[in-house]
């Protein structure tokens, strides 16, 4: 016995496997479109992009991963059945518990992993995605020059540097101001680096001149080693990090901060998105449930279970559907969040009446009696 639910939970969770990694690419692959134009406009490198991509996995993973295993059962089950193993099983004497039970084995397993996902990978991942993007945005080097080309970051300012390396350090810097008209100055430095000073924006240049006319028209020449040139009226930096509410922590979301005022503004925002951190998880075993009910359940159809398969999925999509949609009205009603509980529970108690009860095992000893035939050919 325990090497045929040994098998059929093998069966269940190579497809799952594949699934979630098929649904992954596809989801990173439409959340790249997003993160791409800030990357090209910003002039970052591919490992940058790479690392914020990566960084989005987690999220999307709580949400594909009930789906993936909802497939994977679906997928497992059917092929099953038309192999006829549930059958030859069900001729055994195998109970429904029994061949459910790998399939359910591998729903909690994908429980377990989401819980732990939802719980402390995501919010994790998030704020890891968060400082990246923040690094991208204020990349002031990226923002003011381009290599090769003399760039206008604001009227009157023309920038020109002869390379930049991958520390932000320019060389052959030129720059023209002549944001006053009276008094343009040029600039020229062997090498430049961007940085802060406070919140303000600076540009550190070494061994360079600065060119300008006095008021009689001559032209002066000033060498310095060290010169800061203010970059604030150029550059506006917002350097604070701000996290949404996808990016806390779970005990951050349900302690209340009195002395936070945007945390008391949307508070029931945060108690939203925990109670769904907690709920969603359950959507594995659920959805799995709903599978097992349409699949293993019901007399064997030789000619098929294609439309077994498409009542499944219909029903697991609108129960999948409501879960979000509650889960996004207790943003505005936290009377709600328990239906977020409510939802996925109602449907395994359900699936499980349905599954595993009494008048279930009368139906397979009449079941039994109608294809002894049919599984003593099997066997032989």
């Amino acid at each position: 016995m325990k090497r045929i639910q040994s098998y059929f939970r093998y069966q269940t969770l190579v497809p799952f496997v594949l699934a979630i990694s098929a649904l992954s690419f596809l989801a990173l692959l439409t959340q790249s479109l997003t993160t791409i134009d800030l990357i090209v406009e910003n002039r970052q490198s591919a490992l940058t992009f790479i690392y914020i991509t990566m960084l989005i996995l987690p999220q999307l993973l709580g949400i594909i991963m009930p789906i993936a295993v909802f497939i994977a059962a679906l997928f497992s089950l059917n092929r099953m059945n038309i192999e006829s193993e549930i059958v030859v099983a069900k001729g055994a004497g195998y109970s429904p518990w029994q061949i459910a039970s790998p399939v359910i084995r591998v729903a909690i397993y994908a429980m377990i992993v989401h819980l732990f996902i939802n719980l402390f990978l995501q919010p994790f991942s998030q704020r890891e995605m968060r400082e990246a993007l923040l690094d991208v945005r204020t990349d002031l080097a990226s923002q003011l020059v381009r290599p090769g080309e003399f760039n206008t970051p604001a009227p009157g300012l023309t920038v020109y540097t002869a390379g930049l390396n991958r520390t932000g350090e320019m060389r052959d810097v030129l720059i023209y101001d002549s944001r006053d008209a009276d008094t343009p100055s040029t600039y020229t430095a062997k090498s430049a680096v961007i940085g802060r000073r406070g919140d303000e924006a600076v540009l550190v240049m070494r061994e360079g001149d600065l060119q300008y006319a006095d008021q009689q028209g001559v032209v002066q020449i000033v060498g310095f080693d060290d010169y800061q040139f203010d970059l604030s009226e150029v550059m506006t930096l917002d350097p604070v990090l701000r996290l949404k509410t996808s990016d806390q922590y779970l005990h951050e979301l349900f302690l209340d901060d009195p002395y936070n005022y945007a945390r008391r503004q949307f508070r029931e925002s945060y108690l939203a998105e925990g109670h769904s951190r907690l709920a969603t998880p359950f959507y594995n075993i659920a959805l799995v449930m709903i599978a097992l009910c349409f699949l293993v359940r019901g007399d064997y159809q030789r000619l098929g279970y294609g439309k077994r398969i498409a009542m499944a999925a219909g029903v697991g999509f609108i129960i999948r559907l409501a879960g979000f949609a509650i889960a996004a009205a207790a943003e505005d009603d936290s009377a709600l969040n328990a239906y977020q509980y409510g939802i996925p529970v109602l449907t395994i108690i359900t699936c499980g009446l349905y599954l595993f009860s009494k008048k279930r095992a009368a139906d397979i000893i009449r079941w039994r009696k109608r294809e002894t035939k049919y599984t003593v050919e099997l066997v032989s």
